[in-house]
């Protein structure tokens, strides 16, 4: 039966995908208890506060971090609350040019202000000397009091009535991928596991479903060779841990087997 535990163990490295996608539906009242929590998404959280403070707030359509809903009584409280529950998430008060009969649009406005947050001079001019116009960006000017009564005189005017906006200044994008195959398979995997661990449980279920499928759809003599290569690795693991370790690991395939199949009758 040892060998038959090996055995099972190598294809959970192999299968790991499809262990975790079972995990949902197998494990109802966890399953409940995350959905149950209190935690809703952030961009849900936004919208309450919305309504309930009469302003307008855009989230940064690639956050979907679940957070609780925030309990503060004034608007800027209750945005402090709801991003300090995401890590490396702001809030920014947006104002933009008054353009009769125009809103500006949500995504637009987000790139601006990721821009012009990650711009890392202390100001800069350009300068389009043809046009005869100039593009100006100063960082952390003092804002002077009664700054918003004087928005709509400026020229060109700007609303009075702000924007809040939520976003994540430095969005973790994938790298390009340079170096050998192995390298590129390399950084490939490791963002691959960044991606998940930032991901909430359900969005994770949701994922390694998917990459079950692609797997399943791959071409046979790719998968075949993926389960030879497995199992030939999960031997030799195996083999490389002491007794105590072994004997470990047994225990948890058989937890995993009963979970997932069912019964144990006749296993050791």
């Amino acid at each position: 039966m040892r060998i038959g535990w090996i055995l099972m163990l190598g294809l959970c490295v192999v299968l790991w995908a499809f262990a975790q996608s079972g995990q949902a539906p197998r494990s109802g009242a966890k399953g409940s208890s995350q959905k149950d929590d209190g935690r809703i998404p952030i961009a849900q959280a936004a919208q309450e506060l919305e309504k309930k403070f009469a302003v307008k707030i855009l989230v940064d359509p690639g956050l979907t971090a679940r957070v609780n809903p925030p309990q503060a009584e004034t608007l800027e409280r209750a945005l402090d609350e709801l991003v300090r529950q995401v890590s490396g998430v702001v809030w920014r008060k947006v104002y933009t040019n008054k353009v009769l009969g125009e809103e500006p649009q949500p995504e637009r406005v987000i790139n601006a202000v990721r821009a012009l947050l990650n711009i890392d001079l202390g100001g800069v001019l350009v300068v389009d000397q043809r046009a005869n116009t100039l593009n100006s960006f100063v960082a952390n000017y003092p804002l002077t009091p009664g700054f918003e009564q004087g928005l709509e005189q400026m020229q060109p005017p700007f609303s009075a009535k702000p924007l809040y906006v939520i976003l994540e200044p430095r969005p973790r994008a994938l790298t390009e991928l340079k170096g050998t195959r192995l390298e590129q398979f390399a950084k490939a995997q490791q963002q691959l596991l960044e991606l998940l661990a930032r991901m909430t449980p359900e969005e994770r279920a949701q994922a390694l479903r998917a990459g079950f499928q692609m797997w399943m759809n791959a071409d046979p003599e790719l998968r075949y060779q993926m389960m030879f290569e497995g199992l030939r690795m999960s031997f030799e693991w195996w083999q490389s841990l002491p007794p105590d370790q072994q004997q470990q690991m047994m225990e948890m395939g058989r937890k995993w087997f009963e979970q997932y199949f069912g019964g144990g009758d006749g296993m050791p």
